[in-house]
């Protein structure tokens, strides 16, 4: 049964992402150091779309074409959160061969938990240099673009 989208969903969903200078440069490096594979991580901050945290995940596949969070640095990673009081509000990973938008993949729920969350995905491509990001949100077999800014100098 498909899951139903909550108040707090849909009001998450509107929310602008705001991704500081020094995190995004960090999520390109991150991606730049896993090429030819796929990198995976997650943003945290508030929840009126403030990213204060990067936390750079392990891909277990080390493959290029998908992803899979090894679950010790993804308990980590959610550890810290809750230490800082934190949510997570994006995983990002990263497109080495293709463009920054979802795969088949990305959205569909039985292989990508976090299709029809309210959490963003954040993808990079590295067909460009500099790398180009995009962030959407994914919804089961579908997506749509979020609203979101990089802050800062």
């Amino acid at each position: 049964m498909p899951r139903r989208a909550d108040c707090t969903t849909r009001r998450a969903m509107d929310m602008e992402l705001v991704i500081p200078r020094a995190v995004h440069d960090a999520m390109m490096a991150h991606a730049l150091a896993e090429a030819p594979n796929e990198c995976v991580g997650m943003l945290a901050g508030t929840s009126d779309g403030q990213v204060l945290e990067h936390l750079p995940l392990v891909n277990a596949l080390a493959d290029p074409r998908r992803f899979v969070t090894e679950g010790r640095s993804q308990l980590q990673a959610e550890r810290r959160c809750r230490e800082l009081g934190l949510q997570i509000l994006a995983v990002y990973h990263s497109h080495p061969t293709s463009p920054p938008v979802p795969s088949r993949t990305d959205t569909d729920p039985e292989e990508n938990l976090w299709v029809g969350q309210p959490v963003a995905s954040v993808i990079i491509s590295l067909l460009c240099t500099p790398p180009e990001v995009q962030v959407w949100w994914l919804e089961p077999h579908a997506y749509r673009p979020a609203r979101w800014r990089i802050a800062g100098g």
